[in-house]
């Protein structure tokens, strides 16, 4: 059984492409990988945390003003980079994409589950390369729990997760600056006053625990559909910290934070994938509080009065739910940190 905030990555989109090679172009009888043109792609074990991870970088088409460009960090890149690089592309010249995922290799996926064994009862039935990056993500973009706090959270998640399995956000969020933002740098200039970061479901959740923690390592936070739920909400131990850093003048960064309208809402026809009773599902929505706890945070951060430059947007997607919600996120964010002002 499954948690619906956990993601059936069945391919990565890091293949997908704005250009098709076709059979008569490379004299082939079956058509050749495709690819996104102007993009690279880099492999490295982080200093902070040992794990290995995969970056697809987007460069710009256009040459970036001085004195560099922006720069859109993308998490669950195997998911999410094709869409960010094709609507920077469009929408925002002179901003390179930086998708953070994992290897998918085999190496790496033996490696991975030799970790996890025995491996999860909710990890045997998806293709290894899925249950890899899938153990690897829950682990970095999740603050600590413990086994208690976690069984106590079974009836939103369902997963068979332990203290183990959880809790690498920080050496993750550490890794960003270590081993992520170097490497993009010497890629190409880049201006360090417009850099964003976008995150979706724990993603989210990892997204406002570093706005709360580092306010200043990203001009803009780009929060979609926060697992604010976690362990008991726990991300929001460090809120009022964030919010008293504000006030003083002394953080001033830029947040959206978005919701699909239909989040706490169950579907007509519940996926097979999720492995859950409507009444499972029914029981997750209601104790996720997906909706709700958004706009409640949304209202609580836009009624800090900090210095100029602090600002804070809301946008619910209606008759979006949790699964498609990312990618109107996706747009409403590139157009908040990139187009629509300083």
């Amino acid at each position: 059984m499954r948690s619906i905030w956990s993601w059936a990555l069945l391919g990565t989109l890091v293949g997908a492409t704005l250009s098709v090679a076709t059979p008569e172009a490379n004299g082939a009888d079956v058509p050749s990988d495709v690819s996104i043109p102007n993009t690279r792609r880099f492999e490295f074990a982080s200093k902070i945390n040992a794990h290995r991870y995969a970056v697809s970088v987007a460069l710009p088409d256009v040459p970036c003003a001085p004195p560099g460009c922006g720069v859109l960090y993308v998490l669950d890149g195997d998911l999410y980079f094709a869409s960010a690089a094709g609507a920077v592309r469009l929408n925002a010249p002179g901003v390179v994409v930086v998708g953070i995922g994992y290897p998918g290799s085999p190496a790496f996926v033996k490696t991975v589950l030799a970790a996890h064994q025995p491996l999860p009862a909710a990890y045997r039935s998806m293709p290894k390369s899925q249950a890899a990056i899938e153990l690897e993500r829950m682990y970095d973009l999740t603050l600590p729990a413990t086994n208690q706090e976690l069984t106590a959270q079974r009836d939103i998640t369902v997963d068979e997760q332990t203290s183990t399995s959880v809790g690498g956000l920080d050496d993750f969020l550490w890794t960003i600056e270590t081993d992520v933002k170097p490497r993009v740098a010497k890629l190409i200039a880049i201006d360090p006053a417009k850099q964003a970061i976008f995150g979706h479901s724990l993603g989210g959740l990892a997204v406002l625990h570093a706005l709360f923690v580092n306010p200043d390592r990203f001009r803009t936070f780009i929060i979609a559909s926060p697992s604010i739920w976690w362990n008991k909400r726990a991300v929001l131990a460090d809120e009022p910290r964030f919010s008293a850093a504000v006030q003083a003048g002394a953080a001033t960064p830029r947040v959206l934070l978005t919701v699909g309208g239909n989040e706490s809402t169950p579907p007509k026809k519940i996926p097979p994938s999720w492995g859950m009773s409507a009444v499972e599902v029914d029981t997750a929505l209601r104790r996720a509080r997906m909706v709700e706890n958004a706009a409640e945070l949304a209202a609580r951060l836009k009624a800090l009065r900090g210095n100029p430059g602090y600002l804070v947007d809301y946008a619910i997607f209606e008759q979006q739910d949790h699964g498609i919600s990312p990618w109107p996120a996706l747009g409403r964010g590139i157009s908040f940190a990139f187009t629509d002002g300083p």
